[in-house]
């Protein structure tokens, strides 16, 4: 965090994390507290006490193919019990939270498990859209997704056709770097806008029917110090994408 806020110049308005669809728990979300600093602290403390929301990344990239599309809707149910194990079910009811999870696809460019099926999309996302109900508390999520802007076009072809027969999306999340060098420092916050080039609404290949998926957000510069990525989202969704965070209680 404290990487972060000279370039932002002030703390990020949201702080993505991931909530894993399968048994791999690596980056998965921890409210338990860890020693830091000598200090004991969690995540939801510190997110808390500086008033940052986290935004939900569903996390099984290399589970997205045919092979797994009978086992999407076991996934998204790890998903959303991942958020509702971190923030509480009570808390996300009285607090009519409706928390949006994002798919995580990543490159597909020699990794074929990566290439989302369209099956898959379409039982992962009616799960999410069914919510779960935890301790009496029925708890309603909204479907999205990230991925590449030059390297999931079929993915996204697949994505387009699984809402071309119905399913839900309230939109899509591209990666696009403005810097090839990771090791050099993301540009200012205050010197980017939506509109800048190279642009965060190039097209993705278009579907037959375009279902004009929207795209709300791009991350525009990945890995700082190894595992930091900055993002912005497009003002015209602004209301969306905030509506879809978790206040950390």
């Amino acid at each position: 965090m404290q990487a972060t806020e000279p370039l932002n110049g002030s703390n990020p308005r949201f702080w993505g994390r991931y909530f894993n669809g399968t048994d791999n728990r690596k980056y998965q979300y921890n409210r338990d507290p860890v020693q830091y600093n000598g200090n004991t602290v969690s995540e939801n403390e510190f997110l808390s006490a500086v008033n940052i929301p986290v935004l939900c990344w569903a996390r099984q990239m290399w589970a997205v193919s045919d092979a797994y599309a009978s086992v999407a809707a076991d996934h998204a149910k790890k998903n959303m019990q991942g958020v509702i194990a971190a923030f509480g079910a009570q808390y996300l009811f009285n607090s009519r939270i409706v928390p949006t999870l994002y798919l995580d696809l990543e490159p597909e460019s020699g990794y074929p498990e990566h290439v989302m099926a369209q099956a898959y999309y379409t039982n992962w996302s009616a799960a999410i859209v069914a919510g779960l109900t935890a301790g009496g508390y029925a708890i309603k999520f909204r479907p999205a997704g990230y991925l590449n802007l030059g390297d999931n076009g079929q993915s996204f072809l697949n994505l387009n056709a699984a809402c071309a027969a119905g399913s839900v999306c309230d939109g899509v999340w591209p990666a696009r770097y403005v810097k090839a060098d990771e090791n050099s420092a993301p540009p200012q916050a205050s010197d980017m806008q939506w509109s800048n080039d190279p642009p965060a609404h190039d097209s993705f290949p278009p579907g037959q029917p375009d279902q004009h998926i929207p795209k709300i957000g791009w991350q525009y510069f990945g890995n700082y110090q190894g595992d930091v990525d900055f993002d912005m989202v497009n003002p015209a969704y602004e209301t969306l994408v905030m509506k879809g965070v978790v206040p950390s209680p």
